[in-house]
C-alpha cells in the first residue's frame, strides 16, 4: 500500500529581472486524498503543440501556406518589466535577403522611458521649430521623476517544425520569441529598415487658419493686399474672368475651419521596408470639407477686407459683401478644382487618384511607439511563415510583429501640409511633416545611455 505525500515545493516568482524563493515549510507533511483533490497550482512553464492538421493552424490553411508545419510553444507564466537602451539594433544584415542592408536596423532604441511630473514620458529636446514638442518636453533634471517600463506578460519561445511527425525529415524552420501581451513605451532614434508586420493608426488634424493666401510667399500681390498670415504655395492663376471682372489667386485671402481624419490605417508590411503607408486619407474629400464645411465646421470664407476684384484691370480695393457673396460659389468651385489639381501634380497622381492615394511616410520620422499588443514577436524564419495569432505571414529572415501597436498623431496647419504637397516633394518623398523626437530614457544630461 502506497501512501500519498506531497513535498513542499519552492515557488519561483519572476518580476522584472529579480527572483525570490519562498518556502511554505521546512518539513514534509502527509495529506489525505481529499486534501490533495482540493489542491491546485500553476506551472511556471507550459508546453503546447499545434499540429499541421489542426483547424487553427493558419499557416497550413492559408493560400500558399505550408501544410507540413507544426508549432511547439514553450511559455512562461511570468512578467518581465524591461527598461533598457540599445545603441544599435541590427538583425539579418546581408545574407539571402541581399547585401548592403539589414532586415531590422534601428539606432538608439529605448524600451521604457523617464516620466515627468505630469506622468507622461519626457520627449527629448528639439531645436527644430517645425518639430512638435511632445506631451512633456521639460528635460530639466528636476522634472525627471520616475521610470516607466516596457512590460512583457507571459513571454514564450515558439518553434516552427517542418514534418514534425517524421524523425528522418523533421526540421526547425522558424523560431519566434514573443509575449501574450506587450505594453509600454518604445522609442527609436532612427528606424533605417523594418521587416515583418507593423500596423497602427494615424490621426491627422489640419488646423484651420485665417487670412491665408492660396499662392506662395513670393507670388502674392503686395500692392493689392496686405501681408497674409500663411500661404498654401499654389501657383498663381485666374480664378474668375467674366465680362469686365476678374479675380486672381494672388489677390485674395481666405479663412477656413479645422479638418480631421482619425483612426486611419497605417501599415508597414514586407522585407526591409523604409516607408509606412497611410490609408484612407481621401485627399479629394479633405479639399471638399475645407471648401464647403461639414455639419460641425464652416466652409471657406473670403477675407473680404484683404481680397480684391479687378474691374477693367483695376483692383477695387476690397470685395464688398454683395460682390463677395455673389462670387463665393464660383470661387469655391474654382479654388477646389485648382487645389486638387495642384495636389495631384505634387503627389504624382491624378485628380481621381486623390481619393485612394496612400500617403508614404518615412519610418525614419517615427520615434515614439506606445506599444499595446497581444501578438508581439521577433522571429527568425527560413521561409515565409504565418505564426499562430498572426493575421499575415512574415518574410524569410528576421522579422518583427507588432499589430495595432502605435499611433501617428500628425497635427499641422493646412497651409503647411498643402505647401509640402503642392510646392515641394516633401510629401511625395515621405516627409509631409515631422513627429516628436524619441522619449527620454537617460537620467540627467545624457542624450543616450
Amino acid at each position: 500500500m502506497f501512501s500519498l505525500k506531497t513535498f513542499c515545493m519552492s515557488l519561483l516568482v519572476i518580476s522584472g529581472f529579480g527572483t525570490s524563493v519562498a518556502y511554505a515549510d521546512t518539513s514534509l507533511k502527509s495529506m489525505t486524498d481529499d486534501q490533495l483533490s482540493e489542491t491546485t497550482g500553476q506551472a511556471l512553464m507550459s508546453l503546447t503543440y499545434l499540429a499541421p492538421t489542426d483547424a487553427t493552424n493558419i499557416e497550413a490553411k492559408r493560400v500558399g501556406g505550408d501544410t507540413s508545419i507544426g508549432f511547439y510553444k514553450l511559455g512562461f507564466e511570468a512578467t518581465v518589466e524591461l527598461n533598457a537602451n540599445i545603441k544599435k539594433l541590427q538583425l539579418g544584415c546581408g545574407g539571402t535577403n541581399g547585401s548592403g542592408a539589414c532586415d531590422l536596423d534601428l539606432d538608439s532604441v529605448s524600451f521604457g522611458c523617464i516620466t515627468g511630473a505630469s506622468g507622461s514620458c519626457i520627449t527629448t529636446a528639439t531645436t527644430d521649430p517645425k518639430q512638435p514638442k511632445g506631451l512633456d518636453s521639460n528635460n530639466s533634471i528636476s522634472n525627471q521623476q520616475n521610470m516607466k517600463d516596457f512590460v512583457l506578460s507571459n513571454p514564450y519561445f515558439q518553434f516552427a517544425i517542418k514534418n514534425p511527425n517524421s524523425a528522418s525529415t523533421r526540421a526547425v524552420v522558424g523560431v519566434r520569441i514573443g509575449a501574450e501581451k506587450a505594453e509600454g513605451p518604445l522609442s527609436i532614434g532612427n528606424l533605417n529598415s523594418f521587416s515583418g508586420y507593423f500596423t497602427g493608426k494615424a490621426n491627422l488634424t489640419m488646423l484651420g487658419e485665417t487670412n491665408v493666401s492660396p499662392v506662395g510667399p513670393t507670388t502674392w500681390n503686395s500692392s493689392a493686399i496686405t501681408t497674409p498670415s500663411a500661404f498654401l504655395g499654389l501657383a498663381d492663376a485666374s480664378i474668375l474672368n467674366i465680362l469686365l471682372a476678374s479675380v486672381r489667386y494672388s489677390e485674395i485671402t481666405a479663412n477656413y475651419s479645422t479638418v480631421s481624419r482619425v483612426d486611419l490605417p497605417v501599415s508597414v508590411i514586407g522585407n526591409r521596408v523604409t516607408q509606412a503607408k497611410i490609408q484612407g486619407l481621401d485627399l479629394s474629400g479633405v479639399v471638399d470639407e475645407i471648401m464647403n464645411g461639414t455639419a460641425n465646421t464652416s466652409g471657406l470664407e473670403l477675407n473680404r477686407s484683404n481680397s480684391c476684384v479687378r474691374i477693367l484691370g483695376v483692383c477695387s480695393g476690397s470685395i464688398g459683401a454683395d460682390i463677395g457673396n455673389a462670387l463665393l460659389p464660383v470661387l469655391k468651385s474654382g479654388v477646389s478644382d485648382y487645389i486638387k489639381q495642384q495636389l495631384a501634380t505634387g503627389l504624382g497622381t491624378s485628380v481621381a487618384g486623390l481619393k485612394t492615394y496612400q500617403m508614404p511616410y518615412n519610418l525614419s520620422n517615427v520615434h515614439q511607439v506606445d506599444v499595446n499588443s497581444n501578438t508581439f514577436g521577433i522571429a527568425l524564419s527560413a521561409q515565409n511563415l504565418q505564426y499562430p495569432d498572426y493575421v499575415a505571414p512574415v518574410t524569410k529572415g528576421w522579422s518583427m510583429y507588432l499589430q495595432d501597436a502605435f499611433a501617428l498623431n500628425i497635427k499641422d496647419k493646412v497651409s503647411a501640409l498643402v505647401s509640402n504637397i503642392a510646392s515641394s516633394s516633401a510629401a511625395r518623398d515621405g516627409n509631409i511633416t515631422l513627429l516628436e523626437k524619441p522619449y527620454r530614457n537617460c537620467y540627467g544630461n545624457l542624450t543616450f545611455c
